[in-house]
């Protein structure tokens, strides 16, 4: 516990200590609305870009004070949409409805901490974070992917480049499958998809869409991190699969990645293609943009691994790599076919202001960068890279 925590939560700070609690975050302590409730602390925070939560997700421990006592406990994300409902009603019984409209509108994250729980290990805690930010974002996830101009180009671009490698009705495995985006339209198109997630809830919501479409006969779904595909082999077995994809996501959240080449080798065929989406070190449109708006301090955060969540963009820390990089992991055993820059010209989903000032000309700008995202150095320079490899 620091000194700025036990000098924040005593005096004067305590006189509303029955309509915000003092938590502490390691940067510095905040206040916050709470309900408390048979031993439990419930927390809301006001958006997803609130730090806070991620910091007490990520160290699995929460130190807070209530009523002038300091207690510790364990959070976890709340994820079921239902709990989330009753939590909400708890807090306008508490404050009232103004003053949950104004400040929880859209809220982030909901957490739950249970007072006098110990921590576990740490080993595991990045994967549980992980688990549990996708988790409780997965029912919303589509809202994310389909109302990002950008973020369907992602799709587009990389289904268009799965479609020209399976030619013809296969096996598929995916890693890192979130609702489906993809999978959806590969299991239209007549493919068996084997796909796997580490969040339980991203699989519910692909299997419940594939049940709807009546195609739940050609999927199957796997609980399980990028890292240790290699379990598949237990189940499927060796050169089970003629294609797998993992595009903008699980490749860059896995930072036990070196594990995965040599899995992959034997799980799909001889010859067979990996096609994988991948977060860049380098992206040119977005350096441009830092340098115009003059946000110099942005111009170098993909350099480091890993990535701290809130300067990631993302609500999670993620891996960056660069082409070679890249390769200097999976060249043993595969070699690469084409790659391309996605995107290269438009800035990255998260300039929602840019992209807005670009919105009439997005169609012509995204035909532009369809013809210069596979030229040299360019197809290197993209938000993502989108390579495919050959089983060696």
């Amino acid at each position: 516990m620091t000194d700025s925590f036990k000098q924040l939560t005593t005096g004067e700070d305590m006189s509303a200590s029955s309509q915000y609690v003092t938590v502490e975050t390691g940067d510095r302590p905040v206040k916050l609305a709470y309900v408390y409730e048979a031993d439990t602390l419930y927390l809301i925070s006001s958006d997803f870009d609130a730090r806070w939560p991620s910091h007490l997700l990520r160290e699995r421990k929460a130190d807070f004070v209530i009523s002038s006592e300091y207690r510790s406990g364990v959070p976890e994300l709340i994820t079921s949409g239902e709990d989330r409902s009753i939590v909400l009603e708890k807090f306008i019984s508490k404050y009232g409805k103004n003053y949950v409209s104004r400040y929880f509108n859209s809220p982030g994250r909901f957490l739950r901490i249970v007072g006098g729980t110990k921590p576990e290990g740490k080993g595991d805690n990045y994967y549980r974070w992980l688990e549990e930010e996708f988790d409780s974002v997965a029912d919303d996830y589509d809202k994310h992917i389909f109302g990002n101009r950008v973020n369907v180009l992602l799709r587009d671009r990389s289904l268009s480049k799965i479609r020209k490698f399976a030619v013809k009705a296969g096996h598929v495995l995916e890693i890192g499958c979130g609702t489906g985006a993809e999978t959806l339209e590969l299991l239209r198109d007549g493919h068996e998809v084997f796909a796997i997630d580490i969040s339980e809830r991203m699989l519910e919501n692909i299997q419940r869409k594939a049940r709807d479409e009546g195609l739940i006969g050609s999927l199957r779904t796997m609980k399980l991190r990028a890292a240790n595909v290699g379990e598949l082999l237990e189940t499927t077995g060796q050169k089970s699969f003629d294609i797998g994809y993992s595009t903008y996501g699980a490749l860059n959240c896995e930072p036990n990645i070196e594990n995965m080449p040599s899995a992959l080798s034997l799980l799909l065929k001889p010859g067979g293609y990996f096609i994988a989406g991948v977060y860049n070190k380098f992206c040119i449109a977005e350096m441009a943009s830092n340098v115009l708006s003059m946000n110099s301090s942005r111009l170098f955060w993909r350099l480091k691994n890993p990535i701290r969540e809130g300067r990631s963009r993302f609500c999670i820390d993620v891996y960056s790599f660069s082409f070679r990089e890249f390769m200097g992991i999976f060249g043993r055993y595969f070699r690469a076919l084409e790659t391309e820059g996605v995107p290269v010209i438009l800035p990255p989903s998260n300039f929602r202001r840019l992209l807005g000032l670009l919105e009439r000309r997005f169609e012509m700008l995204d035909a532009a960068d369809r013809k210069i995202s596979g030229i040299w150095p360019l197809k290197y320079l993209g938000d993502h890279f989108l390579t495919v490899l050959q089983n060696r």
